[in-house]
């Protein structure tokens, strides 16, 4: 028993660095090279748990060997575009200026519910709004509706809009997110005074946020 959790700890190991590696990509962003290696790897890495008997080298090998295809695959698409057409796939134009692409949808083996589907969970239930909707080579569908159905946008209406930039976590659970207060330039001492002024203790606090200009939102823990 001590042997199968000790080896399944390298490989889960293995495998958290090889994700690493990957990237942060869920399995629905993955390109084709992305996701024929996560398949191979999970396959590869479940051997020597389910089989004791094998040796380690029969899963260590083979990761090591995907990751390194992986990896200069990667580097020669990102160095050479032409070479990456033959492991990823081209965008493709579904829809333009509110008429169906069907050549594009029948390539894609996208039937009309699924692109109907696809349409309605981004809040349009007419395609003649549409003045194009494409098909990524993640497998997702963008949409971009014509000019007079868009939401407009501050700039096309003058109005001024006061930039905030992004709210970042600066405490969660009683605990000083380091990345956070880097983020927003914010040093420990400061934050601790900040927070006497409010008369708050740090282990009061559930969850604060600081945007870029220096605006905050503090939740507090609940009381037990």
């Amino acid at each position: 028993m001590l042997t199968v959790l000790l080896r399944t700890a390298i490989i889960y190991v293995l495998l958290i660095f090889s994700m690493r590696l990957m990237g942060k990509r869920q399995i629905g962003e993955l390109e084709i090279s992305d996701l024929v290696t996560t398949f191979l790897i999970s396959e590869i890495a479940s051997l020597p748990i389910t089989e004791p008997e094998l040796p380690l080298s029969h899963a260590i090998v083979p990761i090591v060997a995907l990751l390194t295809f992986e990896i200069t695959i990667s580097f020669l698409t990102s160095r050479f575009p032409k070479f990456k057409h033959l492991f990823t796939a081209r965008p493709s134009t579904l829809i333009r200026d509110g008429e169906i692409c069907q050549k594009a949808l029948l390539d894609a083996r996208l039937s009309f519910d699924e692109l109907f589907s696809e349409l309605r969970q981004q809040g349009i239930d007419d395609i003649s709004q549409i003045k194009y909707a494409i098909l990524e080579q993640n497998g997702k569908i963008t949409v971009i509706q014509k000019a007079p159905f868009r939401q407009p946008t501050a700039r096309e209406m003058q109005i001024k809009v006061k930039e905030t930039g992004l709210f970042h976590i600066v405490v969660e659970h009683g605990c000083i997110n380091r990345h956070g207060i880097t983020q927003v330039g914010l040093s420990e001492s400061t934050l601790y005074q900040t927070l006497a002024k409010k008369g708050l203790n740090i282990s009061d606090i559930y969850l604060m946020l600081v945007n870029d200009i220096g605006e905050q939102k503090i939740i507090l823990k609940e009381k037990k």
